[in-house]
Protein backbone atom coordinates (compact mmCIF):
# COMPACT_ATOMS: atom_id res chain seq x y z
CA UNK A 1 0.00 0.00 0.00
CA UNK A 2 1.04 3.09 -1.02
CA UNK A 3 1.46 5.77 1.70
CA UNK A 4 0.07 8.94 1.59
CA UNK A 5 2.71 11.27 0.89
CA UNK A 6 3.42 9.66 -1.97
CA UNK A 7 -0.33 9.13 -3.04
CA UNK A 8 -0.52 13.30 -2.70
CA UNK A 9 2.95 13.48 -4.83
CA UNK A 10 1.58 10.77 -8.09
CA UNK A 11 -1.37 13.22 -8.04
CA UNK A 12 0.32 16.39 -7.75
CA UNK A 13 2.14 15.54 -10.67
CA UNK A 14 -0.70 13.84 -12.48
CA UNK A 15 -2.48 17.34 -12.36
CA UNK A 16 0.37 19.29 -13.36
CA UNK A 17 0.80 17.23 -16.33
CA UNK A 18 -2.97 17.80 -17.50
CA UNK A 19 -2.43 21.59 -16.80
CA UNK A 20 0.68 21.50 -18.65
CA UNK A 21 -1.14 19.58 -22.08
CA UNK A 22 -4.58 21.19 -21.63
CA UNK A 23 -3.50 25.13 -20.92
CA UNK A 24 -4.76 27.68 -23.70
CA UNK A 25 -1.81 28.81 -26.02
CA UNK A 26 0.18 32.25 -24.81
CA UNK A 27 -0.95 35.18 -26.37
CA UNK A 28 0.93 35.95 -29.44
CA UNK A 29 1.18 39.16 -31.42
CA UNK A 30 1.68 39.21 -34.90
CA UNK A 31 2.57 42.67 -36.33
CA UNK A 32 3.34 43.62 -40.19
CA UNK A 33 4.23 46.86 -41.80
CA UNK A 34 4.28 46.19 -45.66
CA UNK A 35 5.43 49.31 -46.99
CA UNK A 36 6.77 48.05 -50.51
CA UNK A 37 5.24 48.37 -53.46
CA UNK A 38 2.74 45.70 -54.97
CA UNK A 39 4.70 44.99 -58.06
CA UNK A 40 8.22 44.36 -56.03
CA UNK A 41 8.68 40.96 -56.20
CA UNK A 42 11.82 41.11 -53.61
CA UNK A 43 11.47 43.71 -50.65
CA UNK A 44 13.68 44.65 -48.45
CA UNK A 45 12.60 43.14 -44.93
CA UNK A 46 12.90 43.02 -41.01
CA UNK A 47 11.25 40.57 -38.90
CA UNK A 48 11.93 39.72 -35.55
CA UNK A 49 10.47 37.86 -32.84
CA UNK A 50 10.60 38.25 -29.01
CA UNK A 51 9.49 35.54 -26.71
CA UNK A 52 9.45 36.69 -22.78
CA UNK A 53 7.84 32.78 -21.92
CA UNK A 54 4.47 34.50 -20.62
CA UNK A 55 3.56 36.79 -23.99
CA UNK A 56 5.59 36.22 -27.38
CA UNK A 57 5.63 39.18 -30.28
CA UNK A 58 7.10 38.74 -33.73
CA UNK A 59 7.23 42.17 -35.96
CA UNK A 60 7.78 42.20 -39.96
CA UNK A 61 8.59 44.97 -41.64
CA UNK A 62 8.69 45.55 -45.47
CA UNK A 63 9.84 48.42 -47.72
CA UNK A 64 10.84 48.40 -51.53
CA UNK A 65 14.18 49.34 -52.68
CA UNK A 66 13.01 52.59 -54.57
CA UNK A 67 11.36 53.83 -51.26
CA UNK A 68 14.66 53.50 -49.21
CA UNK A 69 16.24 55.91 -51.42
Amino acid sequence: MMSRHKRLLLIAGAIALVVAIARPPRPHADLEILTHHAGDTAPQQVHAAIDLGILAVSVLVTWSRQLAR
